[in-house]
């Protein structure tokens, strides 16, 4: 027969509130740890690469944080437009947040603001443009009127954000643009705003009204520069009180050298109708069929109406009502800018073009134009090859991201004295690091490297394992603070000028990739800014 001892009986454990507490805190540490470890981990977003999907502004100071689901990826594979959060594949110690847009085996080509999947074809190479998937594309829309009229706190409308013709026939009412319409006279309102550009992108796009104006007015002078965005979305009430025989929802693209191509909604006897006409609209290239589509006088109707990844959509009061594929005329050249805004010879006009008498009111219009991707010169031949086993990452704000489009190594050799020398030097060990120098005069940050201490004669690297690495080097007086991609090192050793060896690293491979972005929850309102929600 079992027995306890005397001394168990004596001296048994008291529990009670202190002891019961310091367990569940325990407990709580220790499911908190493995949830960050294996299903899921808080993160900060420090930077402006992807916004506004995720903020990390310093001009605004809204900085996201963000849940991220660690065990998606461990039972199903990453996919095309994923936020996903991946080591950095110059410096692994550091995590970076971007968008999936390339997968493995993918050729791919950006143009126009879109990513093209690329194939060859009889000896002919072909486009076939990513659509992305409505629940993505709801967050990537980004009003520009009259979100830009509001930020610049516009007293008017007529002749600043939106230009009237002829202007004695139309009225400003607040949210609502009202036109006398005259017989045989057409009569049109476009979205102009010479103040902004026009139809380009603009890195204050998208973002709520205080913080789009700080940030406005700290990147007028953008250093890369835009292009036009053929990619628009119409929104508005329509109200005839008059006779409307012809309204059309129209987005013309003006390219030097090229063709002008319209894309359109027609609206004539109570039938719609979408097109491309070339040339003006002299010549037509494309129509689809012709659906009904009610405008009734004295009733407002909703139309929407938009291009979008070369596929024309048109809604009446929310419901779509034709679709039309126009990947055959694709804008996928002239769109760089080679100024701050568009031009007379270079720019997309967004028009709305009226036919009848009366009046007519136009409420509540909303113009919207969509994430616009920009490749970058360093893409030799502008088609990038995703080899298998790797995906390729981009950021939201193409204007401010560095993402895979720019992604460098630099190269180099470390002798056993620590002198910086060619990296094919016999006998000198290789340092691979991240290519962003930074200006002597400024403190960097931490993904910025090399830092060059031109009077020391020393220069600092950080590899691509996150390890810092100094080594003594002549530098270029060719190098100031205005030379911040430094030409030349060790102008005085013995190897005598030279410049680092560079490597492009534009991919991420998928045993890099951690998780899939899943919730934004902070900050929220009184703290800051309300930024509550999922990420698409």
């Amino acid at each position: 027969m079992g027995s306890v001892s005397t001394a168990s009986k004596r001296k048994g454990l008291k529990r009670g509130p202190i002891r019961d507490n310091l367990e569940a805190f325990g407990v709580a540490i220790l499911a908190a740890v493995l949830l960050k470890w294996f299903c899921i981990e808080a993160y900060q977003i420090p930077t402006s690469s992807m916004q506004p999907t995720l903020m990390g502004s310093n001009e605004a100071g809204v900085y996201d944080r963000i849940l991220v689901d660690k065990i998606r990826y461990e039972i199903t594979e990453p996919q095309r437009w994923d936020v996903a959060v991946f080591r950095y594949p110059l410096q692994k110690n550091q995590n970076y947040v971007k968008r999936i847009v390339g997968m493995p085996g993918d050729r791919l080509h950006v143009a126009g603001g879109n990513v093209h999947l690329v194939t060859e074809k009889d000896g002919k190479r072909e486009y076939t443009t990513l659509r992305k998937p409505e629940r993505i594309q709801q967050g990537l829309w980004k009003e520009v009127y009259p979100a830009r009229k509001e930020m610049r706190e516009d007293p008017v409308t007529l002749g600043a954000a939106i230009n009237a013709s002829p202007v004695r026939g139309w009225e400003d009412k607040g949210n609502v643009l009202v036109g006398t319409l005259e017989q045989g006279r057409t009569s049109r309102l476009t979205f102009q705003d010479d103040a902004d550009g026009g139809l380009v992108d603009r890195v204050w796009d998208g973002y709520p009204q205080a913080v789009g104006r700080a940030i406005r007015e700290a990147n007028i002078g953008l250093a890369r520069r835009g292009e036009i965005v053929p990619d628009v979305k119409f929104t508005t009430g329509i109200r005839p009180e008059g006779t409307l025989e012809e309204l059309a929802f129209e987005i013309e693209v003006v390219r030097p050298g090229k063709e002008r191509l319209t894309y359109a909604l027609e609206l004539k006897d109570g039938k719609a109708q979408l097109t491309v006409r070339q040339g003006g609209g002299r010549s037509l290239l494309a129509q689809g069929p012709q659906v009904p589509c009610e405008l009734p006088s004295g009733t407002t109707t909703e139309v929407t109406f938009w291009r979008l990844d070369d596929e024309l959509v048109a809604l009446r009061d929310g419901a779509e009502i034709a679709r039309l594929d126009v990947m055959a005329y694709p804008v996928r050249d002239g769109c760089e800018l080679s100024g701050p805004g568009s031009t007379p010879e270079q720019r997309v006009n967004a028009q709305m073009v009226f036919k009848g008498r009366g009046k007519v009111a136009v409420e509540d219009l909303r113009i919207s134009r969509d994430q616009h991707w920009v490749r970058s010169s360093l893409d030799a031949g502008h088609v990038v090859e995703v080899p298998e086993g790797n995906y390729w990452m981009l950021g939201d704000n193409t204007l401010q991201s560095v993402d895979a489009r720019d992604w460098t190594a630099l190269v180099v050799g470390v002798t056993e004295d620590g002198t910086m020398v060619p990296a094919d030097t016999p006998g000198a060990r290789k340092v691979r690091g991240n290519k962003r120098p930074v200006p002597p005069a400024r403190a960097p940050d931490r993904d910025e490297t090399p830092i060059v201490f031109p009077e020391e004669k020393l220069v600092v690297m950080i590899d691509d394992v996150g390890e810092y690495v100094k080594m003594k080097s002549g530098v270029s007086p060719a190098y100031d603070s205005d030379n911040v991609l430094f030409e030349r090192l060790d102008s005085t050793g013995p190897a005598g000028d030279w410049r680092p060896l560079e490597e492009r690293v534009p991919f991420v491979p998928r045993e890099d990739i951690i998780g899939r972005g899943l919730l934004v929850f902070w900050p929220i309102w009184p703290i800051g800014v309300h930024r509550l929600g999922f990420v698409k």
